[in-house]
């Protein structure tokens, strides 16, 4: 074989199986976040993009991972919809969630472009607590708060006004640009719809992030007393790879 065309094909492999690895494997990401001094401490699972289909070679590693870390409180913060999911390709995965101080969802920008038909009978049947707009306090002065997609739905910023204002918040929505908004009035937020960017080169940003991620692409940001953690969430979007930006499932310790 001519070394140029050996070369080609050698870098071509390397480059297939470099995608590959990046885009078919889980990185468990653990963080620790103080926001009292109570002694308390909850273990969160944050899920966000996962656009399944069903049970594939991520959604196993995923609920292989809640297995191993055993989190208190499992929130999705949307875009569990992909197109030509089905009703039974979902209800395969969401049957393994569970969590003692239970399993919370948002909606994401996906669950208005493609419907899910049969979503609240899946939620009431899996005890499932569907969050969007509406609040919960999953512990004495701890509550959830969940927000609507801001680019595609219908985010109430009023419904932080029913949760006490003394209290300690964590905001749950989708598209990390309405962090902006709530700044000064959660102490944590989650959320996710940037994939990370999906596609990244070595040393350099992102080049494309879609509409309502802003400058908050991936990890954590503080502005003021709030803090933000982004999720590169599990699926793709447009396409169907990752480079240098695996899918994540983050387990946060909050102490509070």
């Amino acid at each position: 074989m001519d070394k140029k065309l050996a070369f080609f094909f050698i870098a071509s492999l390397s480059l297939f199986v470099w995608i590959y690895f990046h885009t078919n494997t889980i990185e468990i990401s653990t963080h620790k976040v103080k926001l009292g001094n109570s002694g308390r401490k909850l273990k969160i699972a944050h899920i966000t993009d996962l656009h399944t289909k069903g049970i594939g070679r991520l959604e196993t590693q995923l609920l292989e991972a809640l297995a191993s870390q055993k989190p208190d409180l499992i929130v999705i913060t949307g875009d569990l919809a992909t197109p030509s999911g089905t009703v039974s390709g979902y209800e395969e995965v969401l049957k393994h969630f569970r969590a003692p101080k239970g399993v919370y969802f948002v909606q994401g920008n996906w669950e208005y472009w493609e419907p899910i038909a049969e979503l609240k009978n899946l939620f009431n049947k899996w005890k499932i607590t569907d969050l969007t707009n509406k609040v919960k306090e999953i512990d004495s002065g701890l509550w959830l708060i969940g927000f609507d997609d801001e680019i595609e739905g219908n985010a109430d910023e009023e419904i932080i006004k029913t949760v006490p204002p003394t209290s300690l918040k964590i905001a749950l929505f989708h598209s990390p640009m309405f962090f902006k908004k709530l700044i000064g009035k959660v102490n944590l937020a989650l959320a996710g719809h940037s994939h990370g960017g999906q596609i990244r080169f070595p040393f350099l940003k992102s080049f494309w992030l879609p509409e309502g991620t802003g400058s908050y692409d991936q990890g954590w940001f503080k502005e003021g007393t709030s803090k933000l953690f982004v999720s590169r969430g599990i699926g793709t979007s447009i396409l169907p790879i990752r480079v240098n930006c695996s899918p994540e499932i983050a387990f946060i310790e909050v102490s509070y």
